[in-house]
């Protein structure tokens, strides 16, 4: 905690020119955003700061400002300028909710976002017993590290780009956490359950995820929810578990699974 500590006066404009310096270097394909965490009153800043504002818009980079103090009007405008957003958190979990809101990835404007073909790699996790030199730290290990498809070479950590050949390695569940992103589930529609309907409209009675009764004690109405599209019926939990942490749902992949199934 002694390293994070602030001391001296705050600067808009020092942070955008460290993160201009920063993210200049990020492909026409990436994100260039930042988040800034903002509790001063006032912004004491060596040149113009509307300069650099200008500058961050021109190399499309969005610029979001939490305000951990009273709402300032530089702090808007570099927002609105940019194309991020700013907000004053009220409290700690406001804090918290602002926070959260911007760990999914935005959305990709279609005016900056070229359509190209990136070169992966998918390297194999090297044998334990194995000797090999480690690109990454420049000297000799045994076992772990995956080995570049192209060169050779032994790397530690995933994803990483290959120091010899420049060759981007990544594994599939990288991958596949970034495509959940892309295609995000579609919200679940909410319903209240009854005995009543469940018996005339076929409606089931058990969460179709963890198999648990929607309905509460004593038969009475419970809170549930379906998906639009394979109409299976899921507990609130259920439905937590599968927008935030499995990212499919179990209704839909059973369906498609059973149709190509009967396809062979």
């Amino acid at each position: 905690m002694g390293k994070l500590e602030c001391s001296g006066d705050a600067s808009l404009q020092n942070a955008l020119e460290l993160v201009l310096g920063y993210l200049n270097q990020i492909p026409s394909y990436g994100h260039r955003e930042v988040l800034i965490l903002y509790s001063a009153l006032s912004t004491c800043d060596p040149g113009d700061l509307m300069e650099t504002i200008q500058k961050c818009k021109k190399s499309k980079i969005r610029c979001s400002v939490i305000g951990l103090a009273a709402e300032m009007f530089i702090c808007k405008h570099l927002s609105q300028e940019t194309g991020g957003t700013y907000a004053v958190a009220l409290d700690e979990s406001h804090l918290k909710e602002l926070v959260l809101e911007h760990a999914p990835p935005p959305p990709a404007i279609a005016e900056y976002a070229t359509a190209n073909l990136i070169k992966m790699g998918f390297p194999q996790r090297a044998a334990e017993s194995a000797v090999a030199i480690c690109t990454c730290h420049e000297e000799a290990r045994i076992g772990g590290g995956y080995t570049c498809p192209r060169c050779k070479v032994r790397v530690c950590e995933l994803p990483t780009e290959c120091r010899i050949c420049g060759l981007t390695l990544i594994s599939s569940p990288h991958l596949a956490r970034s495509y959940h992103h892309l295609f995000p589930i579609v919200p679940f529609d909410e319903v209240s359950q009854t005995p009543q309907n469940v018996s005339s409209h076929g409606f089931s009675s058990d969460c179709f995820g963890c198999q648990q009764s929607l309905l509460s004690q004593g038969n009475k109405p419970g809170l549930s929810v379906t998906c639009p599209k394979c109409k299976q019926h899921f507990c609130l939990d259920c439905d937590i578990y599968i927008h935030e942490s499995l990212h499919n749902c179990p209704g839909c992949e059973s369906f498609r699974h059973s149709n190509s199934t009967a396809t062979r």
